[in-house]
């Protein structure tokens, strides 16, 4: 039977419809995002590295206080919040904000979401009980009781004064008089959910009128068959392989956890999300994190076996990627942060002044700038970036006050000698820099004949680590300097390096570790630097200095109009820190962002990750 042109043009259609239905029915949209490894930790509190952040950025979701694109903090009142917080400050300057919560938002499992899970949020990141399995518990510091409450050695039935549960969609947060003024204040009292039954099960968060408490719900047969404490509670909810901090299955984000495995993760959308800050959704099916190697990630973008790669940096790539325009688009930003060659300040060598600086003398980074940044950033000399609106405003200060680390033997040799790595072998006869050769092992020695050696630790399939070793290795020996480097995947540099001090000093190992660190909007350095918090996740080289920390303090102290003390601080800080040299500072870059043609609407920047920008990335 011979068809009509109009017929077969009528079969090809509904042909073709049904094919185009079952695609959209049956297959999933699926971005691959590159990185170098992920550590596993889902979880804040744990010294997770970056890439990990993305995962939380995608599955924790419903900050009351959330950062924008442009780095502004705003209160969510589309989605989380059902009107600006009030606030009200009492007869002894304690200040309170009072938060009431939209009564629709809802776990990934469909369960209701209350003012019961923000609470509990602040009580158990604030006590004893939850330090017992994470670094770090500041989550209420600046409340009204933090510090009692924070002292206790179990936080069951105790109230935090400065947390109140007023209802079921309603709470309340008092920042202590004595904590303001502060530059970032709403930063102070912004909270997000953690779910109640799957943290701690059997608990409720309670108020008694003097403040919110953890309640224990259990009954009496339960406390007395085991686990009867928070901390050995959250110690297995938590803490655990298959606890909320490798295996969360209780999230609010856009997204819900699926696996980890070999470096990677898989999430998919979470049916329960209502929108982000400005009401929008993903449209992504499926995010995979994917290990790739780092060597050929641009490549991997451009065949199309990868989908995006961010935080490319090295010249090579990109002009690789800009030529591959046709098939990528590149996205690029000035960094909010630097990247660094870490050092251990708690122990051995490098926890000496002097030792650090010789280091800081024993590196040629211009290195970076012409081999591998290819022209596509800048030296820095403390702990900022070139896209931070107060170092744009005060780098010719910057620039006259502070040391700039170049090259010189000269230099180091003279900072070693006023270390205590200044004899031979015999600890008795002035080392002489004239008698060291690359191949003659002359090395530095103190007192006590104990040899200067230092050693680093980077990852593997990484420029950055063959740079600095070849650096390193160089020179070291012109300063009686032994040394080795050494390779590790991720996981293993950020163990040794976020929990190195709390290791025996037998089982400690690496003074230098190469890193990178990007800056919040809210660039507040009493965390990372203030000796408070030396040995911990947020200060893990162990820095510890009284002058640093009042600097740290007085740029928390001001009036977020007060932006001309703020950078007079900074200078003063930067400058205090630059003569510690805690790290040494390798370069601040221009960050390049990669992604394959078939996806669009990438709009990231310097405080604005591609985990965040999820609701606008789409298949074309």
């Amino acid at each position: 039977m011979k068809l009509s042109k109009k017929l077969i043009v009528l079969v090809l259609f509904f042909v073709s419809a049904l094919v185009l239905v079952g695609c959209k029915k049956n297959d999933k949209t699926v971005l691959k995002v590159g990185n170098p490894g992920l550590s596993g930790d889902f979880v804040a509190g744990f010294g997770s590295s970056a890439y990990d952040v993305n995962v939380r950025d995608l599955i924790h979701g419903y900050g009351t206080l959330v950062e924008t694109e442009a780095g502004e903090f705003v209160w969510d009142t589309k989605a989380v919040l059902a009107s600006t917080p009030t606030t009200a400050t009492d007869a002894e300057g304690n200040k309170t904000y009072t938060f009431k919560l939209q009564e629709n938002l809802k776990w990934n499992t469909g369960e209701k979401i209350t003012a019961h899970d923000y609470v509990l949020n602040i009580l158990l990141l604030s006590s004893k009980d939850w330090l017992a399995i994470a670094d770090t518990a500041v989550a209420g510091i600046d409340l009204v009781g933090y510090e009692e409450y924070n002292k206790a050695e179990t936080v069951a039935e105790l109230p935090l004064a400065g947390a109140r549960l007023l209802g079921d969609y309603e709470f309340a947060l008092t920042i202590r008089e004595e904590n303001l003024p502060y530059f970032y204040e709403t930063t102070m009292v912004s909270s997000g959910p953690i779910d109640v039954e799957t943290y701690l099960p059997g608990f409720e968060v309670k108020d008694n009128g003097s403040g919110a408490y953890i309640h224990d719900a259990r009954a009496k047969e339960e406390i007395t068959a085991g686990n009867a404490t928070i901390a050995q509670i959250i110690e297995s909810t938590i803490d655990s392989p298959s606890g909320q901090r490798y295996q969360p299955t209780v999230t609010s984000g856009p997204y819900q956890f699926v696996s980890a495995a070999y470096g990677g993760a898989i999430v998919e959308l979470n049916p329960n999300f209502k929108t982000n800050y400005e009401g929008k959704k993903p449209t992504i099916d499926e995010v995979h994190l994917v290990k790739i190697n780092q060597e050929t990630n641009v490549s991997q973008v451009i065949s199309g076996s990868i989908d995006l790669i961010t935080g490319v940096i090295e010249g090579e790539k990109i002009e690789q990627a800009k030529a591959a325009k046709d098939k990528v688009t590149a996205r690029s930003y000035m960094r909010n942060g630097y990247g660094l060659l870490a050092m251990a300040s708690y122990y051995g060598p490098t926890a000496q002044p002097e030792v650090r600086r010789a280091v800081g003398y024993l590196f040629d980074r211009n290195v970076f700038l012409n081999e591998f940044l290819g022209g596509y950033g800048s030296l820095v000399n403390g702990p900022y970036g070139e896209a931070q609106w107060f170092f744009k405003e005060t780098k010719d200060e910057l620039a006259a006050a502070l040391n700039n680390y170049v090259l010189d033997e000269n230099k180091a040799n003279a900072e070693l000698d006023n270390s205590t790595f200044k004899f031979e072998a015999d600890g008795v006869t002035p080392f002489d820099p004239a008698k060291a050769t690359k191949t003659n092992s002359y090395y530095r020695h103190d007192a006590s004949k104990k040899v200067l050696e230092i050693n680093h630790l980077g990852t593997t399939e990484n420029q950055v680590t063959v740079l600095i070793g070849q650096q390193l290795d160089s020179n070291f020996w012109k300063a009686g300097i032994k040394f080795k480097s050494n390779e590790a995947e991720w996981d293993t540099l950020l163990k040794n390096y976020y929990y190195g001090s709390t290791l025996p000093e037998s089982e400690r190992e690496y003074h230098l570790f190469n890193l990178a660190t990007n800056f919040y909007s809210n660039y507040d350095p009493f965390y990372s630097w203030h000796s408070s918090f030396a040995g911990t996740t947020y200060n893990p080289g162990g820095i510890a200095d009284t002058e640093l920390d009042a600097l740290t303090v007085k740029m928390r102290e001001l009036e977020n109009s007060e932006t001309e003390k703020f950078k007079e601080y900074f200078v003063d800080f930067v400058v205090r820190w630059n003569e510690l040299l805690p790290n040494l500072p390798l370069y601040s870059n221009e960050y390049y962002d990669v992604m394959n043609n078939k996806f669009t609407g990438l709009e990231t920047g310097p405080v604005w990750r591609w985990s965040q920008d999820i609701c606008d990335i789409k298949l074309k």
